[in-house]
């Protein structure tokens, strides 16, 4: 954990990139690399309707696949392993009720389950279970890939609420008990509402953070980079990239770079 534990509240993040996206990409909630590609989930709260898109490296939208159950139509952060994807598709109100899907390369479901409570974001892990997290990640939960509760906790932060997980599957790179949780909180200021965005490691088998740090990095919009959608890109030498989708319909994927390390 290296890299990121180096992460800290000085730690400069500098927009190298945007590259816009060719379509309509909804309210963005998760996004993850998909090979060379990007896979995005994102929400259309008009439409009452969820989908997961394949959009390519250079902006296009290849491919949609329409992920709503019914009442449950909010996809929330989004994971992938070496055989296809984890998505949540929860109703669009806290403690509600989540159908969990995972699917293949080509975005056809193969397997999913019900779940009793809204979950924001949900991971699979090395060891073949599932970290997931609740509405704003009030609450964690450990499963396994049939549903089964294997443990759970209140959450121990609430630095800010958790949007999006991730796992690196490259224990050189962080342990396998380990994942990546991004998010936003907001606080109430003389000036109006203040967004901060910022990341945890979460050690899943103890259920606690290990390391958190602010993100101080916006979108030109305005928004806090770790709004919804968040993935970090980390290479063996320690350098940490971010890749954020988090503005609404006409939507760009930013990266930035952690140029620097500080604040241990």
């Amino acid at each position: 954990m290296d890299a990121l534990s180096e992460l800290g509240r000085s730690t400069p993040w500098h927009l190298k990139r945007t590259m816009t996206v060719r379509g309509d990409v909804g309210h963005p909630q998760g996004i993850t690399r998909w090979g060379d590609r990007w896979l995005v989930t994102t929400v259309h709260p008009g439409r009452c309707s969820g989908e997961v898109l394949i959009v390519s490296a250079d902006g296009d939208v290849e491919a949609r696949q329409n992920v709503t159950d019914g009442d449950r139509f909010h996809p929330g952060g989004v994971s992938a392993d070496h055989a296809g994807c984890w998505v949540a598709v929860a109703e669009y109100r806290p403690r509600s009720t989540t159908t969990v899907l995972r699917l293949d390369t080509d975005l056809d479901a193969i397997d999913s389950f019900p779940f009793d409570d809204h979950l924001g974001a949900v991971c699979p892990l090395g060891d073949g279970t599932l970290f997931a997290v609740s509405w704003a990640s009030r609450r964690w939960y450990r499963l396994d890939r049939t549903g089964r509760l294997l443990d759970q906790r209140t959450t121990p932060t609430r630095w800010v609420d958790i949007q999006d997980l991730q796992h690196l599957q490259d224990p050189r790179l962080l342990p396998d008990q380990q994942v990546i949780a991004t998010g936003v909180g907001e606080l109430a200021t003389p000036a109006g509402p203040l967004q901060l965005g910022g990341l945890a490691v979460i050690d899943v088998n103890e259920m606690v953070v290990v390391h958190d740090a602010p993100i101080a990095a916006w979108m030109p919009s305005g928004r806090a980079a770790t709004y919804n959608a968040a993935h970090l890109d980390i290479d063996i030498d320690g350098a940490v990239s971010l890749n954020c989708l988090v503005d609404d319909t006409v939507g760009a994927i930013g990266t930035w770079t952690a140029s620097e390390r500080s604040d241990r």
